[in-house]
């Protein structure tokens, strides 16, 4: 068998089933995400750049966090309302000119609104991306659909990371302008190659915001979500303060994280393989499972190297759920009700990103950080049997 024979059948695999609108969607998440470098840097643009405290800078990062929230929500309802491209070009136009004008605000009251404004436009953009996919590939495919997705995704967010990274040592005004720049870009190639795939107006009016928090199979898949989500999000909260605690310094919190971005972007197109076919509940049984093991191995991690190792386990607990959560949902929701089904999932985890920072601690300080990462692991092992519990019929 020659090379290119192989290499076609490898193409053939990758892109079956997923057609051509829905590669023009992946190339534009890519390439906003590959310029997506201001959130991340977002403590220290405020610390450094604007001189406000630690404590100021959480406050406002927490509005970003709450705007997600209401974008999260709000994106659901106008993906089945006014349309999933017309949601996706909102998103992309009306946050690109709110990062730039956050990069211009200079009273703390302007940047507060506006980092919150700037979370809510951003996050209308997920609950209509994640709809759009469902409405173009067929249910069979979806689980390789999302995974690709999320794969570009990651890719992107490590370059921009590691680029962000470097530039802000030298001002942080063009990493505003290049972010907006690769959001408007985005919104080109949606509108170049992006189909509307907005439902019925009439069976859109159908049901409302909270027809999926009524909806009794799909509810405890939200539960978990959740439940899986806080445990998840300590890798913004509870890790770096766990390593700070036992004397390894920023440079090692980041050395750490930067194994997530790696293996994603490796294991991601193997792991997929495994994970599209059969029942919804195992792969997310394994997934929570794997993260609760990460987690909680962080109570006996005192060097880097067994740091790096924690984090490598939950991350291939991320990589199995990810694909498989959107799937979940685009095989649940009504077709004129998936953006709003969508937004119910994503609101689990901005849910999670939003009250992390503010339980957590008080759980540490009533409990020690060791027992607190055998919470992390025992609230996984329960979501993992609640998968299986759940779920075990949700077949391809």
């Amino acid at each position: 068998m020659t090379a290119l024979t192989l290499t076609e059948r490898g193409l053939h695999r990758l892109t079956e089933g997923l057609p051509r609108p829905y590669w023009f969607l992946w190339a534009g998440l890519l390439i906003n995400r590959t310029g997506s470098f201001i959130v991340p840097l977002m403590t220290v643009y405020l610390t450094r750049e604007r001189g406000l405290s630690l404590i100021d800078a959480g406050g406002i990062v927490a509005l970003y966090g709450v705007g997600s929230i209401a974008g999260t929500t709000l994106g659901g309802w106008l993906a089945d309302h006014l349309g999933r491209r017309a949601t996706l070009l909102l998103s992309l136009v009306s946050s690109s000119v709110v990062m730039v004008a956050t990069g211009q605000a200079r009273e703390l009251s302007t940047i507060s609104a506006l980092v919150f404004t700037l979370g809510l436009t951003a996050d209308l953009f997920r609950p209509a991306s994640q709809a759009l996919v469902a409405d173009l590939v067929a249910p069979e495919y979806r689980v390789k659909a999302f995974g690709t997705q999320y794969w570009a995704i990651n890719l992107g967010f490590a370059f921009a990371a590691l680029v962000g990274g470097f530039v802000a040592r030298h001002g942080f005004e063009v990493l505003f302008f290049a972010d907006a720049a690769t959001t408007l870009a985005c919104a080109g190639v949606v509108f170049a190659g992006v189909p509307e795939t907005r439902p019925e107006r009439k069976a859109a009016l159908e049901g409302s915001l909270i027809t999926p928090f009524l909806d009794g199979r799909f509810v405890p898949f939200l539960v978990l979500s959740y439940a899986t989500a806080f445990v998840f999000m300590q890798h913004l909260t509870s890790l770096p303060k766990d390593m700070t605690d036992k004397g390894l310094g920023p440079e090692a919190f980041g050395m750490a994280l930067s194994a997530n971005g790696i293996l994603i972007v490796v294991l991601q197109p193997l792991i997929l393989r495994v994970v599209t076919t059969g029942a919804r509940g195992r792969p997310l049984a394994l997934g929570a499972l794997l993260t609760g093991v990460g987690f909680g191995t962080t109570a006996f991690a005192e060097t880097l190297p067994l740091f790096v190792l924690s984090v490598a386990v939950w991350t291939l607990g991320e990589i199995v759920m990810a694909p498989v959560n959107s799937t979940v949902v685009a095989d649940r929701a009504p077709a004129h009700l998936r953006g709003r089904y969508q937004g119910a999932f994503g609101l689990t985890w901005s849910l999670a990103l939003v009250t992390a920072p503010i339980v957590s601690p008080r759980l540490i300080a009533a409990t020690g950080m060791t027992a607190f990462w055998g919470l992390c692991f025992a609230a996984c092992a329960v979501a993992a049997l609640g998968y299986l519990v759940s779920l075990p019929a949700q077949t391809r």
